[in-house]
């Protein structure tokens, strides 16, 4: 039904979407996973035709593809290093039907990004940074793994095709390549939108 009502428009709370999560994921939502609004505005930045191909960089539960598959008609795909994670993703996307949503788990670095024209980053590597921002027993806080992470996520954003749409949310722009042109925000400058040029 969440998925249904999201197709006609209806948006519901992020309290109310988050209940097809376990209970566990759902005390995190807050911290970790894109709020149901801000997915459905992202997704409609990013996407402009059915052929498109986005890119979730840290998909976690899979929400942001899940709800991006659904109030759009192109495909999603969520790259998780966490295979607990990509299961349950996989698991909501078969239970509920959601026939655009993609997951794969592995490493960021591991994907040609040249196979997508748009790329969705909600600062993934926040957890290396911050311990109060830890969602499970696998992060590590790291001051260098998060510095390497950003760098690398450089580097695969540079090897983007001209034209590649990115979305980031509550990312600082000096976190961003100079190759790609800042377009707009909006959600008072945590929602940003850029064009590689």
């Amino acid at each position: 039904m969440i998925f249904e009502n999201l197709k006609r428009k209806k948006i519901c709370s992020d309290s109310g979407f988050d209940k097809i999560y376990p209970k566990t994921y759902q005390d995190h939502s807050a911290r970790h996973f894109t709020p149901v609004k801000i997915a459905i505005k992202a997704a409609k930045l990013l996407v402009d035709s059915p052929l498109d191909k986005i890119l979730d960089i840290g998909s976690g539960v899979g929400k942001f593809c899940s709800i991006g598959a659904t109030v759009t008609d192109a495909h999603f795909y969520g790259i998780e290093k966490r295979k607990t994670l990509i299961n349950l993703s996989n698991k909501i996307k078969r239970q509920y039907k959601i026939k655009n949503a993609h997951f794969i788990n592995n490493d960021f670095t591991k994907i040609d990004f040249k196979k997508f024209n748009g790329i969705y980053f909600f600062n993934s590597f926040h957890e290396h940074f911050d311990e109060s921002c830890v969602l499970d027993e696998t992060s590590k806080v790291s001051l260098s793994a998060y510095k390497k992470y950003h760098q690398d996520l450089i580097s695969k954003l540079n090897e983007c095709e001209k034209g590649t749409k990115l979305v980031t949310f509550h990312t600082f722009k000096n976190k961003i390549p100079s190759t790609y042109q800042f377009i707009d925000m909006n959600e008072t400058g945590l929602l940003k939108f850029y064009i590689k040029k």
